[in-house]
């Protein structure tokens, strides 16, 4: 079986790492290759890559399956479907179709995009969604029976000691003298980081590094000035390397306002820490029980969850890894869609 996997962009991005984690965990009998809009690609994938557009879809003649991630990906998946009938066209709902829309058209465009997209979605063989929580969120727009739950899953770091020196000496500083809540992200406003900067007025034993880039990084910065915790915030900008900042956090916090799944969070289970989690259904979902929530925009339970992580850290450090080996590892993610793929191609032969 030949599979085409296509995506905006081949950089570290939360659906760029879903491809990299199903290309990664494929058996043998399945052979990917992964196609990206915009490049040049900057994370390595374990298979061939290529670019594309509309221009040049061709180039997916000769594959049985095109698993689209994205809408760029989605209509040109359903374009290339126009040209051979014989491909099938897939496609994983990374996230909540109006909400990510608004975060990065606005309302205007939201509201004109969004019944393209389930449009799109409609017309394509089948559909992945992350969670129990986005299934109920979907399958009044496009019907039950095209949606097949597949939990995101990741490969355990083991590159967590490749810190550029100086990162790591600005780390071990912070440590010295401060519990480190840590979290790494795109930072846009949807993650919620701007409570953490909020709390940290009441939390006067603690710091916070946020590895990562994004149009609220310079917001971030200013607030954490109007409050006057600058002293007690590190905002790295973009690292390449975000998992060897794990095994210096005290505690992982994920203050996401809506989120399609969180493969960070994954990553912080994975590196056995305790994670703060914003009490919405998909943290739920994944943690179950095994961390530390909170209610959004109430920096009183904000700084109550991070006291409790701190006070039973090892209990969930322990559970949450357990969980994670449970559930999402990168093995498990793969023979879920290979059997999604399997299962497509025998309904539809």
């Amino acid at each position: 079986m030949k599979v085409a996997q296509i995506i905006t962009e081949l950089k570290p991005s939360g659906p760029a790492n879903v491809v990299k984690n199903i290309v990664g965990n494929m058996p043998d009998h399945i052979q990917s290759k992964v196609f990206y809009f915009r490049g040049p690609p900057t994370l390595d994938v374990d298979c061939e890559c290529e670019h594309i557009n509309f221009n040049t879809s061709s180039k997916l003649k000769d594959f049985d399956i095109i698993h689209s991630h994205g809408i760029r990906p989605d209509f040109l998946a359903l374009y290339a479907g126009l040209l051979n009938k014989k491909v099938l066209t897939v496609s994983t709902l990374h996230n909540y179709v109006k909400d990510e829309l608004l975060n990065i058209y606005g309302p205007k465009a939201a509201r004109f995009v969004t019944p393209l997209w389930i449009n799109a979605w409609s017309r394509m063989n089948g559909l992945a969604v992350l969670t129990q929580d986005a299934f109920q969120y979907y399958s009044p727009l496009l019907g039950s029976e095209k949606l097949n739950i597949i939990h995101n899953g990741i490969k355990a770091s083991t590159n967590g000691n490749d810190a550029d020196p100086d990162d790591q000496n600005k780390l071990k500083a912070l440590g010295e003298k401060y519990y480190l809540l840590g979290t790494n992200a795109h930072i846009i406003k949807r993650k919620g980081i701007d409570q953490v900067v909020e709390a940290l007025k009441y939390l006067p034993d603690f710091a916070l590094v946020v590895v990562g880039d994004g149009p609220c990084r310079q917001d971030l910065i200013q607030l954490s000035e109007e409050h006057g915790v600058s002293e007690r915030c590190w905002f790295t900008g973009y690292r390449s390397n975000v998992a060897s900042f794990l095994p210096y956090y005290d505690i992982y916090v994920m203050p996401s306002r809506s989120e399609g799944f969180g493969l960070a969070l994954l990553e912080a289970m994975a590196a056995h820490l305790p994670c703060v989690c914003s009490d919405i259904g998909v943290f739920r979902e994944i943690m179950g029980e095994q961390a530390s929530f909170f209610t959004l925009e109430n920096i009183d339970s904000f700084c109550e969850s991070v006291r409790s992580a701190l006070a039973c850290r090892k209990q969930f450090a322990e559970n949450g890894y357990q969980r994670y080996l449970e559930k999402f590892t990168g093995k498990a993610m793969g023979e879920a869609y290979a059997n999604f793929y399997d299962e497509q191609l025998a309904k539809y032969s």
